[in-house]
């Protein structure tokens, strides 16, 4: 499987059991050239894998993560060829995530089952959203799997655990030994600047996927 194919597989999750037009519809997508995507009669490079990913208000690598996945090689199991063994792997659900207004949650609720995702960190998991603070990048009932073991990308979003309890999804502006700079996901609300002392620790978002995707 080359890594088209695996964005499609991607994107085809991420339709779930919508049909076609209804998703592109939903997204103000071209029903057509998403058809011809899934048929296989258009590849997805990186640019096409990009503009659907900011359209539909993806985590950016949400479609690209496929190259990552074929960069991490004999960790996933990929030969040198084009041949994918086993890319995927659970992110058991270890809670939801109550959103309050600023996005923020203190403790996560009981929650079951667990996504599939296309990762290499044996340690991935994934988190429920509950609350629109996060809209339209992380929608109500969605799920973020995260990979703690993942080296941290400025740019792209990171699930913060403070020493206070508090728990934020933001974007990674900068991380040093004084301080960790945090932009939030969406529009409502600015840049936070928080101690290094004051966080427990940084996870790295993988990536966005719908409910339609939770296994029981």
């Amino acid at each position: 499987m080359n890594i088209s194919q695996l964005r499609i597989t991607a994107l085809r999750d991420l339709i779930g059991d919508l049909k076609t037009k209804e998703f592109a519809d939903r997204y103000n997508l071209d029903p057509s050239y998403l058809s011809q995507l899934l048929n296989g009669h258009r590849p997805m490079g990186d640019k096409a894998a990009k503009n659907l990913e900011d359209k539909i208000g993806l985590t950016g690598g949400t479609l690209l993560m496929p190259a990552h996945i074929a960069q991490d090689g004999l960790a996933l199991g990929i030969d040198h060829g084009t041949s994918l063994i086993n890319p995927f792997r659970r992110a058991p659900i270890q809670g939801v995530a109550r959103l309050k207004q600023d996005g923020l949650w203190d403790e996560l609720a009981p929650a079951n089952g667990w996504v599939n995702v296309p990762t290499s960190d044996t340690e991935a998991y994934s988190l429920r959203i509950k609350g629109d603070a996060l809209a339209p990048a992380i929608r109500n009932g969605w799920v973020v799997w995260c990979e703690p073991t993942h080296k941290l990308i400025p740019g792209e979003y990171v699930v913060v655990y403070c020493t206070n309890g508090q728990c934020m999804i933001k974007e990674l502006l900068y991380a040093n030994d004084e301080e960790v700079s945090l932009m939030s996901v969406n529009d409502g609300y600015g840049r936070l600047n928080i101690p290094s002392g004051d966080i427990e620790k940084i996870h790295y978002v993988g990536g966005i996927v719908p409910p339609s995707q939770v296994k029981e």
